[in-house]
C-alpha cells in the first residue's frame, strides 16, 4: 500500500536507499545545482549505471528553472543524461524495486533541501514489470546528450540570454537536438485550432501549446505546424500509401492506435479526439499540401496535393 507523503520525506528516504542503489533512474522535469549536488554525494554506484532525465528545454535553462552548468558537469561525471521535450512527471526509480514518484523535481525546494521549500505530495511503491516497462518507455524516449551536443546547445542559448521571456524558444531546433522517433498523445493536438487547455498552461513546451501561442502570426504558426512529429507522421502515412484509395478516417485511425507509445495506450475514443482536431489543423495550415475532402457523405479522407 501506499500512502502521500512531502518532499522533506522524500529527502529523508532517499538519502536511505541512494548509497547502497546500483541502478538508479531518475526523470524531474526541473534539474538544479543543488539538488544534483545532493544526489551526487549519495551515490556510490557506477554513475553509468544513472540515468537523468530532464525537460531541459532552453526557456528551462534561462529562466534558471533547470542549471545548465549542471547539466554539462553530469554529463563530464560520466551520467546518461536525457532530455524529453513533454516531460512533466517526476520518477525516482531504485534498482528496479523501489520507485518514488509524485510533483517533487530534483532541485533544491522540490527536496526541501532549502528551508523555504515547496509543497510537494510524493509516493513510494513496489516496483513491478508494469511500472518498470513504464519507466523503460520513458528512458527510451528521451534524446541522449553529450558535451558536443551541450556546447551547440550553449552557443543557442547566447543568442536569447538579454531576451524577453516570451521571445525563448520552448524547443531545440531540430540540428541540435533532433526529436525521439517515439510518437506519444502529447505530440498530437489536445484541441481544435484556437483553443487552448489546461495542460498547455502546464507545459507550454508542448508542439501544439508553441503552436497556440503563435495564432496570431499565421505563418509562424504553419511553420512550427509543419515541423511537428503528428503533421510528419500522417504525411508520411498519406505518401507511403500503396492501395489504390486515398486513405480514410478509420484507416488513420487503425495506424495511429498501432504507432502511439504511450502505456497504457489511449482509448480509441481519444485517439479519434487527436485525429479530428489534426484534421482541422491541417485545413487551417497546410491545406496548401494536404487536401482534406468527404467523398459522398462519407468520412473525411487525406491525400497529398500535386502541383
Amino acid at each position: 500500500m501506499s500512502n502521500l507523503f512531502s518532499g522533506d520525506k522524500l529527502k529523508t528516504d532517499l538519502e536511505v536507499v541512494l548509497p547502497s542503489c546500483k541502478k538508479l533512474v531518475i526523470a524531474s522535469a526541473f534539474i538544479s545545482k543543488v539538488g544534483f549536488e545532493w544526489m551526487d554525494s549519495l551515490i556510490t554506484a557506477d554513475r553509468s549505471n544513472v540515468s537523468l532525465i530532464g525537460r531541459l528545454i532552453p526557456s528551462d535553462f534561462l529562466s534558471g528553472a533547470s542549471d545548465f552548468v549542471t547539466i554539462k558537469r553530469a554529463v563530464q561525471k560520466g551520467y546518461h543524461v536525457k532530455a524529453l521535450l513533454n516531460l512533466h512527471a517526476k520518477i525516482y526509480q531504485i534498482d528496479d524495486d523501489l520507485i518514488f514518484n509524485g510533483s517533487a523535481n530534483l532541485t533544491a525546494k522540490g527536496l526541501a533541501i532549502v528551508a523555504e521549500s515547496n509543497y510537494e505530495a510524493c509516493t513510494r511503491v513496489e516496483g513491478c514489470s508494469e511500472s518498470n516497462r513504464f519507466i523503460n518507455k520513458l528512458v527510451n524516449a528521451a534524446v541522449p546528450l553529450d558535451i558536443l551536443t551541450l556546447e551547440r546547445m550553449d552557443l543557442f542559448l547566447e543568442q536569447y540570454r538579454h531576451q524577453e521571456a516570451s521571445f525563448i524558444p520552448s524547443s531545440w531546433p531540430e540540428e541540435i537536438l533532433p526529436q525521439s522517433s517515439d510518437l506519444f498523445v502529447s505530440d498530437f493536438p489536445l484541441t481544435p485550432p484556437g483553443i487552448s487547455t489546461y495542460e498547455y498552461e502546464l507545459n507550454p513546451s508542448l508542439p501544439f501549446a508553441q503552436i497556440e501561442v503563435n495564432k496570431g502570426n499565421s505563418f509562424e504558426a504553419a511553420k512550427l505546424f509543419k515541423r511537428s512529429k503528428a503533421y510528419n507522421w500522417i504525411k508520411k502515412q498519406i505518401l507511403d500509401n500503396k492501395t489504390d484509395r486515398d486513405l480514410g478516417f478509420g484507416q488513420i485511425s487503425r495506424l495511429l492506435h498501432d504507432e502511439l507509445a504511450d502505456d497504457p495506450a489511449p482509448y480509441r475514443q481519444e485517439i479519434k479526439s487527436l485525429q479530428a482536431n489534426l484534421y482541422s489543423y491541417i485545413k487551417q495550415y497546410a491545406s496548401d499540401e494536404i487536401e482534406v475532402y468527404m467523398p459522398g457523405r462519407r468520412s473525411e479522407v487525406l491525400r497529398i496535393k500535386i502541383d
